[in-house]
């Protein structure tokens, strides 16, 4: 490699560097995240129902639930406790053979230590995104429940794709926001983590768009 080369190729890593630092100082010193996140925020507010959905996130091969499911659970709980619904459905069929366990029945069994009755609580595991998750929830109880008397639970920054999909099937269902949480970052690191939560949104958005699914 020529000297010039190897000086163009310098200069290319400086200003690079110049630009993702620049990007970085932007997405932690300016409410860049937080504007970025308001559109995706269409969370309803919950009347009467049939039947409450709680979609799944993450959960620990140890058998817990991850931090934004456990979230989504505590808002089905306050739902059932006040009234809204008789039922709830789990639905997340992520596998963890660790354990022996779906991430929906790990999301039951949670549920159950909170109170719930087991017979309250059905699942639905066949699948392992949002909108099978969604389409498996429908295609397995719709002969049982009125999904246009339902309520989908899920994080705020989720609740656009998951209204969109719903529309997308005809379907008039409260989509319901769990609380916030991720939206009081303690640390710079977690800041950046939720600038990367928007981001993905977006992105599945669009994929899903594309195919057609919302």
């Amino acid at each position: 490699m020529t000297s010039q080369r190897v000086k163009n190729v310098k200069v290319l890593i400086f200003w690079i560097s110049l630009i993702l630092n620049i990007l970085l100082f932007l997405i932690i010193c300016f409410p860049i995240t937080e504007q970025l996140y308001k559109p995706l925020n269409i969370g309803e507010q919950p009347q009467k129902a049939e039947i409450i959905i709680i979609l799944s996130s993450e959960a620990y091969e140890i058998g817990f639930p991850g931090i934004a499911t456990l979230i989504r659970l505590k808002k089905g709980i306050e739902l059932y406790k006040q009234g809204y619904a008789k039922k709830i459905v789990c639905a997340g069929g992520i596998y963890f053979e660790r354990i022996n366990k779906s991430i929906a029945e790990i999301m039951k069994n949670t549920l159950v230590l909170f109170g719930i009755p087991s017979e309250d609580i059905l699942i639905q595991d066949d699948t392992i995104n949002t909108y099978n998750d969604i389409t498996g929830v429908i295609k397995k109880f719709e002969k049982t429940y009125n999904f246009n008397q339902s309520l989908f639970v899920t994080s705020s920054f989720h609740t656009y794709r998951v209204k969109a999909i719903l529309k997308k099937k005809g379907i008039d269902a409260k989509v319901i926001s769990a609380d916030p949480y991720e939206l009081t970052p303690k640390i710079w690191s977690e800041r950046l983590e939720l600038f990367q939560i928007i981001i993905r949104e977006y992105l599945a958005i669009c994929y899903f768009k594309l195919k057609g699914y919302a």
